[in-house]
């Protein structure tokens, strides 16, 4: 008696091991596209956005100003244009800013001794995100009960006749 529960468990633990591993790689697979998505797309778009500001001569003269979900600063940039205090120490290149309660992606860039700063509002794309990994994650425990039934039936069925 104790030989066939502990078989049927042993089917059990192996049906749910095999599908946590098999739903982890592809929920480590899905997060990990997202990420590497995000950053390589929007910091191509807003380093694109960024060198059409610098190749303007003066303000006055932009053709492509920054879109309405953009911000631009720079250091020693007068009123809207001041390089604000939180944005001074991020380094050349893309980053992920959260400035009270949005989130931007920001492209900072150097230009003889002058930083440049080109952010753009991502909060929708972060909500976005964050409703695709809830997604993730409850494909990942569905999948797992899931499992863990197709076990019990299979173990079910296999003892049956013992």
């Amino acid at each position: 008696m104790e030989f066939k529960q502990s078989l049927a468990q042993r089917i059990i633990i192996a049906f749910a091991l095999m599908s946590a591993l098999v739903a982890g790689a592809f929920a480590f697979g899905i997060v990990a596209t997202v990420h590497l998505v995000e950053e390589r797309l929007i910091s191509s778009v807003l380093g694109g956005d960024l060198q059409r500001l610098l190749l303007m001569d003066s303000v006055s003269e932009w053709s492509h100003r920054p879109r309405p979900d953009q911000l631009f600063y720079y250091s020693g940039g007068r009123d809207d244009f001041a390089l604000p205090s939180d944005l001074r120490h991020l380094n050349p290149g893309f980053h992920e800013v959260f400035r009270e309660h949005l989130s931007y992606h920001a492209m900072v860039e150097v230009v003889d001794g002058r930083r440049y700063v080109l952010l753009q509002d991502q909060s929708d794309f972060e909500e976005r995100e964050r409703v695709l990994f809830a997604v993730v994650v409850v494909g990942f425990v569905l999948s797992l009960a899931l499992a863990v039934f197709l076990g019990w039936v299979l173990a079910r069925r296999v003892m049956a006749p013992v």
